[in-house]
């Protein structure tokens, strides 16, 4: 994996993390799949919308070595591997009406390595959304189904630019399903709910500090694995300010040695508007008519719609996630015509227009008197 990227991931991670955790449910995303899906609509991002997206996520700003770069992570993230299963896709979906340039879509399919399909996005129940939904079914293994309806879309609906992780793996020493028992799992000092632990030990990776204790798990081949960063019982998750430098020094904390593994089990499914997250972290233009998307096409495009939904279990056996994002453009439409209606009393003026002299005012109450 090309370090820039992995560093540039990491950081938009948790700033993504702190605009979405401000409520007590459950977080889940991919921050690669949102990473890559932007990354796709900033190689025809300029001016002002390029900068802000720079800002957001961190790209490379050289066009050369951010496409060797990013072909390196494609073909790093879709690497064979026995022991797991790890794929990334990208796909651009075009109005049927729409033709971006010839070099951006070059750079979707040989970079990132997206395939390219013409869509209906306008006809009543438009075939477009279920091709989408189709796509995002299949490499996601049926955890992510319906990323469009059919109210995302219209005449206007350009091009939708879509991304897809899915990740299955082992752990390397599972916990044995005889062993796992029901336990509280406490929300609050005061405030527990009953959920099924799973419970193992043996030698793991782990770490401690004065406000947290660290684990590594992981699955089978040691390539992937999942570091869980648990509260010392008298701190909170906001009291560490996590990033991703500190992180990193979690990692490098971490040695061998003889662990009671106690993790409860848990599925869940989360849904995100990037729309507004991303505004709010700093790159509101390309959601509104100063978009400035000149490098994809000729028309004046704006993003309308991104979303993200993301799937993670765990279990005794390892653990299945999945995520799709979707970033979708529309063409700017000019603002209809103001409506000037006189149909109730008015006032009224004539008057020099050199001078500013007023020659005459009135105010109609009855145009019929």
């Amino acid at each position: 994996m090309p370090p820039q990227i992995a560093e540039s991931v990491n950081e938009f991670a948790f700033d993504f993390y702190r605009n979405v955790s401000d409520t007590d449910e459950n977080v889940f995303f991919s921050p690669v799949s949102i990473y890559t899906a932007f990354s796709v609509l900033y190689e025809g991002a300029r001016s002002s919308t390029a900068e802000q997206m720079l800002d957001v996520f961190g790209f490379e700003p050289d066009g050369t070595g951010r496409h060797s770069a990013s072909a390196n992570m494609m073909a790093a993230l879709n690497a064979e591997d026995p022991h797991a299963v790890l794929e990334m896709a990208n796909a651009l979906w075009l109005a049927d009406w729409f033709e971006p340039y010839e070099q951006y879509l070059d750079i979707a399919r040989n970079t990132y390595l997206a395939t390219v399909e013409t869509v209906d996005f306008a006809s009543k129940n438009p075939p477009g959304v279920k091709k989408i939904n189709d796509w995002a079914a299949e490499k996601t293994r049926d955890k992510i189904k319906n990323v469009l309806s059919d109210r995302d879309v219209d005449g206007s609906t350009a091009a939708v630019i879509t991304n897809a992780v899915y990740f299955k793996g082992t752990w390397l020493v599972q916990f044995p399903k005889e062993d796992t028992q029901e336990g509280k799992f406490w929300k609050g000092k005061e405030d527990s709910i009953d959920a099924d632990f799973m419970h193992v030990e043996g030698s793991f990776d782990y770490a401690e500090t004065g406000d947290a204790h660290i684990l590594r798990l992981p699955y089978e081949g040691d390539r992937l694995s999942m570091l869980v960063v648990l509260p010392s019982e008298t701190a909170s998750l906001e009291r560490l300010e996590l990033s991703a430098g500190k992180m990193s020094g979690y990692v490098g904390m971490l040695e061998p040695r003889e662990v009671l593994v106690s993790l409860p089990k848990f599925e869940i499914k989360t849904n995100y508007d990037l729309k507004r997250s991303l505004t709010e972290m700093g790159m509101p233009d390309v959601f509104t008519s100063f978009a400035d998307l000149a490098g994809l096409s000729n028309d004046a495009l704006y993003v309308d719609r991104a979303t993200h939904d993301a799937y993670v279990k765990v279990n005794e056996e390892g653990t299945e996630a999945a995520a799709v994002t979707v970033v979708a453009m529309s063409v700017t439409q000019p603002p209809p015509p103001p409506h000037f209606n006189a149909d109730r009393p008015f006032l009224f003026a004539i008057y020099d227009e050199q001078s500013g002299l007023m020659l005459f005012m009135g105010r109609i109450s009855d145009p019929t008197a």
